[in-house]
């Protein structure tokens, strides 16, 4: 909540209820905080129908439920008119149609002067250890250095207004809880292999993270469309 927050107050010249689109909102988290942060109403934008379910759960509980819209879409073909609002928000799920792609497609969606808020991991020093290098060129060939990212969005148009990278704090509060429910996913399929490999894969990442934790991560950029 806290780096959602920061990115969130880089973008200077929101007016004072935007209208949000959040793609790939997950069970909604940092749905929460921007709708509860500026006041205005968002789109929160997923394919996983229990993940909106739960979200719609979260918006009860909270009373948020009049300023946030669940919309269960693709994030390649949004059901949403051009220039129809003033902050665009993605959270860790830019990679699933590439970054590049991304920062091409969802430009339409802003209105002049509006903001695109896109996490995305990348490296942060040239000389990652061989284990970690494998692992991440195996499950995300396409990531690349901080500093290419940011260019791509200045080569794509974009005026970059803050960067920052997301805190390890951030990962161990995802792989905590992650890590607990992991055997559950055992007990629940046993003996099936593609349960097994998923969960092998999910502990390789986690072990890989937290022991070079300086060479790689999330980072966010915060960029403004021009009028």
């Amino acid at each position: 909540d806290a780096a959602t927050r920061r990115a969130l107050r880089a973008c200077r010249a929101l007016p004072r209820h935007p209208e949000i689109i959040d793609i790939g909102c997950g069970a909604g988290a940092q749905t929460l905080v921007l709708a509860e942060a500026t006041g205005g109403t968002v789109a929160a934008v997923d394919r996983f129908r229990p993940f909106l379910e739960r979200l719609q759960q979260r918006l009860s509980s909270s009373g948020r439920r009049g300023s946030v819209e669940c919309v269960q879409a693709d994030m390649e073909a949004l059901p949403f008119r051009d220039r129809c609002v003033d902050l665009v928000w993605c959270e860790g799920a830019a990679y699933i149609m590439g970054f590049d792609r991304a920062l091409t497609a969802w430009r339409r969606l802003l209105k002049p002067g509006g903001y695109l808020v896109v996490s995305e991991a990348a490296w942060f020093r040239p000389d990652p250890p061989r284990e970690l290098a494998r692992f991440w060129r195996d499950n995300y060939p396409a990531m690349r250095a901080d500093e290419a990212n940011l260019e791509t969005a200045v080569r794509l148009g974009w005026h970059p207004e803050a960067r920052f990278r997301l805190p390890f704090a951030a990962w161990q509060a995802y792989y905590a809880p992650l890590r607990e429910r992991l055997p559950a996913l055992l007990e629940r399929y046993p003996g099936e292999p593609e349960a097994a490999a998923v969960v092998e894969m999910t502990e390789r990442e986690m072990t890989l993270m937290e022991a070079h934790r300086t060479h790689c991560g999330y980072a966010f950029y915060v960029l403004r469309r021009g009028e």
